[in-house]
């Protein structure tokens, strides 16, 4: 009786797991970024790259597949532009500056609070939610200034709004040597593709 009655508990529990409705977060794209990483790459591997002295920089446009992929939605008004810094000297180099020139004019990489507010993932407690995941994606994955290490290669998104480049761009890249006061400057023409 009491191996019966285990087998059907068995039996009602698998069944029941079987046809219980979905939860909410099940399909959440932005829930699913989270774990979603950009794809490691050193600077020599991007379609658009310049080296200088050992130290490489390199930029290519993410489509709308690989957006939805890293940050849970399509960025709408912006450009997302993957770009990595490789150092393969001997000594420390600072990421100093960066921004993009398009038709003459440069355009700065924009504040992730208005990435936020474009890509925005809607209202509501689930919206909060997806706020700060987003925010917190956007955060990790972008490209910010600092210390790059011999031999160490950082990698981001660069935002820039699509009203300020349009099919083509030069990205602007300043890298200051810290052994000295040494700057190297980048200028990689690229595609929006």
């Amino acid at each position: 009786m009491k191996k019966q009655f285990s087998l059907l508990a068995a039996i009602i529990f698998a069944t029941a797991a079987t046809f219980t409705p979905r939860t909410a977060f099940a399909d959440d794209d932005f829930l699913d970024s989270i774990s979603q990483q950009l794809r490691f790459r050193e600077a020599y591997s991007y379609r658009y790259k310049v080296e200088q002295r050992s130290v490489a920089v390199g930029v290519e446009t993410f489509g709308k597949k690989e957006q939805q992929r890293i940050l849970g939605d399509k960025t709408g008004d912006f450009v997302t532009l993957d770009v990595a810094v490789t150092n393969d000297t001997p000594i420390r180099v600072h990421l100093n500056d960066i921004y993009v020139v398009s038709k003459g004019k440069p355009a700065r990489q924009q504040d992730l609070n208005f990435v936020v507010k474009d890509v925005g993932p809607g209202g509501g407690g689930k919206g909060n939610l997806r706020m700060s995941i987003l925010r917190k994606n956007l955060f990790e994955k972008s490209l910010h200034t600092g210390v790059i290490e011999p031999g160490e290669t950082v990698q981001g998104i660069v935002f820039i709004k699509k009203k300020h480049l349009r099919k083509s761009g030069t990205l602007h890249v300043r890298v200051q040597n810290l052994r000295q006061v040494a700057y190297l400057s980048y200028k990689i023409p690229f595609r929006v593709e």
